[in-house]
């Protein structure tokens, strides 16, 4: 297997056998697909689809089954927490290695890693008959889960670059958003019914399978022409990452924003099965469980994976950097709008509304912020860049799970949703701040400083 990486700007988009024509010779219908004119990521796309789908199956059957085995809520935040912390304290190793190594055999190692979980996860519900499985074991799996994505997450999003090139990367950064959020939206709602007429175990044995899918599409890409950077000390290299953030203010600002953003906004999600298995009466009181077979979770994930696939598709569509600022201050108002909806609801197709808004907001800031940051820097430092942008989400996103999820046990789901829109419209006021003093937002020059 020939290395893959980048060396002098060269990557895997610039081979002309494996495009399409030109962008400008693109039909205008085409224009928001147009990284797919490149044959590697065509394959990883398509890979990507299959597996995520699987993935969000997955997701949907262990935090029910969380919540149906404790009847708690932090306990649905706990496992999401496991699944993200390895990232915070390893993903700078992570990106550190994601730029010496060949990425394709790195995602291919762990991608082969989730399948095996998977599978194992699926067996050990079906031996223990569902319910009886212990929440030690859940967390246990996804802490393993979680020690794998902080290998893989940085390799993944600097391959992104290796296969399209400069040119069209905010593109395929939308389509990937965009993939993902179709799968949000398909996922859940297949999850749902597997949990309805299979059980847990079924949606975990399926997510493994999916994962053969991606496999088959690294194998078939063609790498050639491309190195990974020469290697570094351990230490310097875990290190020039943050020097390369620190020498851009504007970069670091967008990775604190970044880090806000996933610290009050996206810890929703982990509530979501209390919020579904109870509708909040006129006098804010819990009332009797509204069905415990998940289709009111589902339905709120549908709707989250809704408003998120509408927020890729714009990006995809208005891909220029004149959109780029507006985008981020926008989301970040819709992203507290659909949180403070969500408090005041009291029944299910408003709460299903609340959580389209919020996940269009919350993706819609992601999508925009990733790009920005992978445009901001070199080509050498991306694997380490990307590492901190992912140690910055996972270090935000499971300490904004575990107070949502114990705050939730203690007062409630509606009062920690409302004060998660409120905190939201503090970071969107400080991103306004932030974009006063510094008046422009990264430039794809700014990676030749």
């Amino acid at each position: 297997m020939v290395a893959e990486g980048t060396q002098a700007g060269t990557s895997s988009a610039s081979l002309p056998s494996e495009d399409s024509p030109l962008f400008s010779d693109l039909p205008w219908w085409a224009l928001p697909f147009r990284a797919l004119r490149h044959r590697n990521y065509r394959l990883y796309f398509m890979g990507q689809l299959i597996s995520v789908i699987g993935s969000w199956v997955q997701t949907t059957a262990l935090m029910w089954l969380a919540w149906q085995i404790t009847r708690q809520s932090q306990w649905p935040a706990l496992i999401a927490t496991a699944q993200i912390l390895p990232t915070f304290l390893l993903g700078a190793w992570g990106g550190a290695l994601a730029d010496r190594v060949s990425k394709r055999a790195l995602i291919f190692g762990t991608q082969a890693a989730f399948l095996l979980l998977a599978l194992v996860l699926g067996g050990l519900v079906l031996v223990e008959h569902g319910e009886h499985v212990s929440r030690w074991h859940l967390l246990a799996i996804a802490l393993a889960a979680g020690i794998v994505n902080a290998l893989d997450l940085p390799a993944r999003l600097s391959f992104v670059m290796d296969m399209v090139g400069r040119e069209d990367l905010v593109n395929a950064v939308a389509l990937n958003s965009l993939l993902f959020n179709a799968a949000r939206v398909v996922g859940p709602a297949i999850g749902g019914l597997l949990l309805a007429h299979l059980g847990a175990a079924h949606c975990f044995l399926i997510n493994g399978l999916s994962f053969v899918a991606v496999l088959v599409a690294l194998a078939l890409m063609d790498v050639s022409g491309t190195s990974p950077t020469p290697p570094r000390p351990g230490l310097r290299a875990l290190l020039d990452g943050w020097d390369h953030v620190v020498q851009r203010p504007t970069l670091a600002c967008l990775l604190a924003m970044t880090g806000l953003i996933s610290l009050f906004g996206w810890p929703f999600l982990a509530l979501l099965p209390a919020l579904a298995d109870y509708t909040v009466g006129g006098h804010g009181q819990e009332v009797a469980p509204a069905g415990t077979d998940g289709a009111g979770y589902s339905q709120l994930l549908v709707g989250t994976g809704c408003g998120a696939l509408v927020a890729a598709f714009t990006l995809a569509v208005l891909s220029s950097a004149r959109w780029r600022r507006p985008f981020l201050v926008g989301a970040v108002l819709a992203a507290a709008g659909g949180l403070g909806g969500l408090a005041l609801v009291s029944d299910l197709m408003p709460a299903t509304a609340g959580c389209a808004v919020a996940g269009f907001g919350l993706v819609l800031f992601n999508a925009t912020s990733q790009s920005m940051v992978q445009l901001s820097t070199t080509d050498h430092n991306r694997g380490r860049v990307m590492g901190i942008w992912s140690i910055i989400i996972c270090g935000a996103l499971p300490l904004g799970n575990l107070i949502a999820g114990r705050a939730a046990d203690t007062w409630g789901v509606s009062p920690v949703l409302a004060g998660e829109g409120v905190a939201c419209v503090v970071s969107a006021v400080a991103v306004l701040v932030v974009l006063g003093v510094w008046t422009r937002v990264p430039r794809i020059s700014n990676a030749t400083r």
